[in-house]
């Protein structure tokens, strides 16, 4: 062997161990092996090695970066100061932690809390913290850092508010007992307390740097936060001085891709590993065929949905509501912005095992084209009606939402002007003050998110005493018999009411390269957890 070939051999293998880095997609290492000089089926052979390789122990990653694809991007990097799902969906278990989490299935498990007791009568929860916890800084975690995160969250006076500060409602206390054990005393017994623990906005937070989370995030769990490239990625990287078991990953990397083509065009030629929420359902089935992918299908989870303002014109009309959802069917939603991936919902809960209140009522307000025009000529706006839907321009189901609502409201008479936006102006203009819209159509990721309907300042404005008061009961309720009555009552009167037009509610999916192991579909858990996660 002459020096030029140990030359090219010592840059092959240069070359290998980038890519096993992450440092080059796959693509990159074809193309730069090409160069020089291997054929594509050896450059190729030698990649596959590389992918499964059979040093280390069973769990050791192959590969030491994952780059997951996902459609929205967050709008900062503190979830407990901002309603953006994205935000939870990147950092929360991988960089924040709370004293719980829930795992792929929503079951709660422990998390910076190995253990809690709770009392007879449901209104007492003591946790057990874990030891040896620090913050990324390097600071010691401890009670008083739970203490002040939840009082926080509850505190109406915070700035900006905790965005699911109703979260909170049922706590009376929150208590440091020593360094290592916190209670919580609650008002009455709460049914969903200790479930919306799990949170994005239940994380606990470091005051030392509470003010710069939003562009610096500083937690406690097995990644730390790298850099964000807004527009572009959000890149994380290993904690090695983890108090809990290390990630197998070194690095992950959120690459923001909002366009459907895009997104799985980055997977086939390597330039992903993972597609983390599917925009373009209609091409699962060609990864499903492909030996080097995996396609995951779970449970529905969220609720896609056409909101409406209930104090907008017209839309104050319940009859007006009616005929908005008498119009829709929902089935041509499912076959055309999921492909046939979903269930058709009724009231404002899914099918899964964190809403163990569903009740299926797609039967109160069905599609009916005659009943909807009826419903509009009752309500003296038989022609004419026009409505303004605020489109949020980055979300693919909501694109593909708008067109469907536009045709089948056109076939009823109503017509729609649809005004594409920007997320971060959807927040600032629907969903916070002024909430100056009519219609908009999101999907409602959050689970156990009933609540909502007892706030009339929530951005839908739907004020119903009775319902809010029910909601209340509900949660209160220890006996799940009476507690699930209550509930099937107050998703009937949403129904009835048509407080908004749930359409169906999505499975959970995810494109994976086939040797992507033990990844966390997002969906009932908010999180795409990533502590677990390794190629083989």
């Amino acid at each position: 062997m002459d020096d030029r070939e140990l030359q090219r051999d010592g840059d092959v293998v240069r070359q290998l161990d980038q890519f096993l880095d992450g440092k080059i997609t796959r693509r990159e290492a074809l193309r730069r092996l090409g160069v020089l000089g291997l054929s594509l089926p050896v450059a190729s052979s030698l990649i596959a090695a590389c992918g499964t390789g059979s040093s280390g122990t069973q769990t050791a990653s192959t590969k030491s970066k994952a780059i997951i694809g996902i459609i929205q991007e967050p709008t900062s990097m503190d979830p407990t100061a901002d309603a953006t799902a994205s935000i939870a969906t990147c950092l929360l278990n991988n960089v924040y932690e709370g004293l719980i989490r829930l795992d792929g299935t929503g079951k709660i498990v422990g998390n910076l809390a190995k253990s809690w007791d709770v009392s007879s009568d449901g209104t007492t929860i003591t946790f057990h913290l874990a030891q040896g916890v620090k913050w990324h800084d390097g600071s010691a975690f401890s009670a008083q850092d739970v203490v002040y995160s939840w009082t926080r969250a509850k505190d109406p006076n915070t700035k900006p508010a905790n965005p699911h500060a109703n979260y909170w409602a049922p706590v009376q206390a929150v208590t440091a007992s020593d360094d290592h054990t916190v209670k919580v005393t609650l008002n009455s017994y709460s049914d969903n307390w200790l479930f919306h623990m799990g949170a994005g906005s239940a994380c606990i937070v470091s005051q030392a740097s509470v003010d710069s989370n939003k562009t610096n995030p500083v937690g406690t769990g097995p990644f730390k936060f790298a850099a964000w490239n807004r527009g572009s990625s959000l890149q994380l990287t290993r904690n090695d001085a983890y108090w809990g078991s290390k990630a197998k990953l070194k690095d992950v990397e959120f690459q923001f891709i909002s366009d459907a083509n895009a997104m799985n065009n980055a997977l086939t030629a390597g330039d992903i590993d993972a597609i983390g929420q599917v925009g373009g359902p209609e091409q699962l089935q060609s990864f499903a065929s492909n030996a080097s992918f995996k396609v995951i299908k779970g449970a529905p989870t969220g609720k896609v949905m056409v909101s409406i303002n209930n104090t907008s014109g017209s839309l104050a009309d319940k009859r007006v509501r009616q005929a908005i959802y008498a119009a829709i069917d929902r089935k041509a939603w499912i076959d055309g912005i999921q492909f046939g991936y979903g269930v058709p919902i009724g009231s404002h809960s899914a099918p899964n095992g964190g809403e163990p209140y569903y009740v299926d009522e797609t039967g109160v307000n069905p599609f009916d084209v005659n009943k909807a025009k009826q419903l509009l000529s009752a309500a003296g706006v038989a022609s004419g009606l026009k409505l303004r839907l605020a489109q949020i321009s980055a979300f693919p189901y909501a694109v593909r939402g708008s067109d469907i609502l536009n045709s089948q409201l056109k076939a009823v008479g109503v017509t729609l002007d649809i005004i594409p936006m920007e997320f971060a102006r959807w927040l600032s203009t629907v969903f916070l003050p002024p909430q100056d819209y009519d219609l908009t159509i999101i999907n409602h990721v959050e689970e156990r998110d009933i609540g909502n309907y007892g706030n009339p300042k929530y951005y839908w404005h739907y004020n119903n005493p009775t319902v809010a008061s029910q909601l209340n009961q509900a949660d209160a309720e220890p006996n799940e018999s009476a507690r699930k009555s209550l509930y099937a009552q107050i998703l009937k009167t949403l129904a009835d009411d048509a407080v908004n037009a749930w359409v169906f509610s999505p499975n959970q999916l995810a494109v994976l390269v086939h040797n992507f192991q033990s990844y966390q579909v997002q969906g009932i858990s908010p999180a795409l957890y990533l502590g677990d996660a390794y190629f083989s």
